[in-house]
């Protein structure tokens, strides 16, 4: 399945997301942080054979992320959350009633990992669950996290962390204060979307 949506919403947010344990910055990060946070969240990934599209299920909802812009090594991404097969683009709309996502929502029983099950095989629809451990920081405007995300099908663990804001010029003193700009920018769906058995 290959479509780029189109998206209504403003201009997204630039982000930054680099692998591997990263303990340095994940200290100086808690170090410089003025607030921090945790939690601990289940994501259905939904990839797609579009890199520029980021499609995942949480608290049955389909959310859709876009690359719009890429600056200085950051890229830029829309964001939308959405709650009906109505205010979806297509053909994001024919997933969302495929997996018949409005069931839960209207209080009716509903089982998410039967109805991906359930998706033809020839959608071009490969889906990803996982359980996010993850730790908010707030650096000024920007917003961080370092997560653990574990992939249900191998049981293996993947260490992330991100920077997140508007202003690139505070991100970028950010991310050469963390030791991290010379690591590559890579998105959450690129890496979880490495087949198991490559």
């Amino acid at each position: 399945m290959s479509s780029t949506p189109r998206s209504d919403t403003d201009e997204g947010r630039y982000e930054y997301r680099v692998w591997g344990k990263q303990r340095d910055a994940r200290k100086l990060l808690a170090e410089l942080a003025s607030e921090t946070t945790t939690e601990t969240v289940e994501d259905c990934y939904l990839l797609v054979d579009d890199p520029a599209v980021n499609l995942k299920i949480r608290d049955n909802a389909l959310k859709i992320k876009q690359l719009v812009d890429e600056r200085k090594g950051f890229e830029q991404w829309t964001s939308d959350h959405h709650h009906s097969a109505d205010t979806l683009p297509s053909p994001y709309d024919e997933v969302f009633e495929r997996l018949r996502l409005d069931r839960a929502q209207s209080g009716k029983k509903f089982d998410l990992r039967k109805a991906i099950a359930r998706l033809d095989k020839r959608s071009g629809i490969r889906a990803v669950f996982v359980t996010k451990e993850r730790r908010h920081f707030r650096v000024g405007e920007i917003e961080a996290e370092s997560t653990d995300i574990e992939i249900e099908e191998t049981g293996e663990v993947l260490r992330t962390l991100s920077i997140v804001g508007d202003d690139l010029s505070e991100l970028s003193a950010l991310r050469k204060r963390l030791g991290i700009r010379d690591d590559e920018n890579l998105a959450v769906h690129h890496v979880i979307g490495n087949d198991p058995d490559d």
